[in-house]
């Protein structure tokens, strides 16, 4: 009965976290649009296999995440909402994953603070209300790992098999990096342990062919539709080149996910060190089921961070996989303390932490105030605040750690992290997001043009454009060359640029007539012909 009432608990609260005002928020430029209008048009062509965008076949990632946007689509109709839902739901089921992780490896407790860390983690809730395929395949990789411990403990071949599950829908939402990254934890492991028994446990010819028949059958249409454009693009472009060749000027240093990592795991970052500590010198107790759980979950950590990090491209999202390690490390350490009240040892750790949160909180504080404030002028009243209310929430959790009452010290920081939903949901992010997002102007542009005509926008944000007017024929004017053979045509064309690249249009006299007509954030909706309102 206590852990249905805990897993009660963690879905009300997560719930409300991932789930509050989640439409009231523009999608943004480029991922959010990208995912979002190829699932718009495909149920538009009544298309489930190919994935379709700007009325073409793309091959960026599997269907899987698309089908889950059909799905929610058909529920409750095209809207930002609907586009982050799954997202949402899937963030859910990660929790309580989470939990039962937690708790086949330590305790019922630790699952349940492992759990409430995880779910108000900076990266976890910005994930967790974004349309894109992170938070799904990262939840596939935590269940395909929370399964092989299960079954390894209950020594039930059911639990192998639907490690294997998990494993295939997350190749079949994000490709072969999803197999990779799980093979490469749970290979090395029963390498390591040299357990017969454990060996002996594991049906692996049912297993691949659970896999199999999950994952494949959607590659071999893929192949038989398209043929060598598929292979090329999905394959050869997506996959491997983007491993060999940076895709983006970010991402070159080596250590570039370790300040991810810092940022990512905020407000918790500054608890870590000693959970690690905590994990390596004092983990003594020999109580635990799971008597191999730091080697899994090193395991874990390390296959995630050392592939994406001499992967040529990175972005900041890449590495979410390997949080949920994170969070049950320190989920142990904070649990520990909270329950022993007689460990002078944990007692100093906490102390050392929790000093060490409240000037890292702090410094954090200034440092965002000043750089949204420089980016985005118009929320800093929002910005101060949010920075308020977290300011106010560090105050009460000094109290009463001060007092010793480690429960209310810890609920505090997970309920400041709560409250704070409020004012970043209905206040500071639409106000960042509209400046980050399409869909001002290209309601505009529906405003003002006539349908017929020609509409261009710069690469990253033609999904955008296309999501919100419905046109999919969005011409794409970049480089600088391409936009200003746009604009040279002879028929009227609107365009959404920045508007650094109409100075530049205009400094360098370029051989055309472009005016703008509306103006939103940093960018333009601008035409080659005169316009009169």
């Amino acid at each position: 009965m206590k852990i249905v009432i805990n897993i009660l608990l963690l879905a009300i609260i997560s719930s409300f976290i991932f789930f509050l005002g989640l439409g009231l928020s523009p999608l943004t430029d480029p991922d959010e649009t990208f995912y979002a209008e190829t699932a718009k048009e495909m149920l538009k062509t009544n298309e489930t296999i190919t994935p379709v965008i700007f009325g073409k076949p793309q091959f960026e990632k599997p269907v899987f995440y698309y089908w889950l946007l059909l799905i929610s689509y058909n529920i409750f109709g095209v809207n930002e909402f609907a586009a982050r839902f799954p997202s949402g739901v899937f963030a859910l089921f990660g929790i309580i994953g989470i939990f039962f992780l937690g708790r086949f490896l330590y305790s019922s407790f630790c699952g349940l603070i492992s759990a409430f860390i995880m779910a108000t983690s900076v990266i976890y809730i910005v994930l967790a209300r974004a349309c894109v395929t992170d938070m799904v395949l990262g939840i596939f990789i935590l269940y395909s790992f929370l399964f092989f411990v299960a079954g390894e403990i209950k020594q039930k071949r059911l639990m192998y098999l639907l490690s294997s599950a998990m494993a295939a829908f997350g190749v079949l939402t994000k490709g072969p990096i999803a197999f990779l990254i799980i093979a490469g934890v749970i290979i090395p492991y029963l390498i390591i342990v040299k357990r017969k028994n454990i060996l002996a446990g594991i049906p692996f010819v049912e297993c691949i062919i659970i896999f199999s028949a999950i994952a494949f059958p959607w590659y071999i249409i893929m192949y038989k539709t398209h043929g060598n454009l598929f292979l090329n693009e999905f394959f050869g472009f997506h996959n491997i080149t983007r491993f060999l060749v940076p895709e983006h000027k970010i991402g070159s240093s080596p250590f570039f996910y370790i300040p991810i990592i810092l940022a990512g795991f905020f407000p918790w970052t500054a608890f870590l060190p000693a959970g690690i500590y905590f994990t390596k010198k004092m983990d003594i107790d020999r109580t635990f089921t799971f008597k191999r759980h730091n080697l899994f979950l090193w395991l874990w950590f390390f296959m995630i961070f050392i592939f994406f990090s001499i992967s040529s491209t990175k972005l900041v999202t890449y590495i979410f996989p390997l949080f949920p390690v994170l969070a049950l490390i320190t989920g142990r350490f904070i649990a520990k303390y909270l329950k022993d009240l007689r460990n002078i040892k944990t007692f100093k750790l906490m102390k050392v932490s929790y000093y060490f949160f409240l000037l890292s909180s702090f410094i954090a504080l200034i440092i965002i105030f000043f750089v949204i404030k420089h980016e985005y002028p118009e929320v800093s009243k929002e910005i101060l605040l949010t920075e308020m209310i977290f300011g106010m929430g560090l105050i009460l959790s000094l109290f009463y750690f001060l007092k010793e009452k480690r429960k209310s010290f810890f609920v505090t920081i997970v309920g400041t992290v709560i409250i704070l939903i409020f004012p970043l949901t209905f206040f500071l992010v639409p106000l960042i997001s509209e400046n980050e997002s399409s869909k001002t102007l290209s309601y505009k542009y529906l405003e003002v043009a006539f349908q017929a005509d020609a509409l261009g926008g710069e690469n990253d944000h033609r999904g955008g454009i296309a999501f919100y007017t419905g046109k999919e024929d969005i011409a794409d004017i970049h480089p600088y060359s391409s936009l200003v053979t746009f604009f040279k045509n002879k028929e009227r064309v609107w365009g959404i640029i920045q508007k650094k690249h109409f100075e530049q249009l205009q400094k360098n006299k370029e051989d055309i007539y472009v005016e703008s007509v509306s103006s939103h954030g940093k960018y333009l909706l601008v035409t080659n012909k005169p316009y009169t309102n």
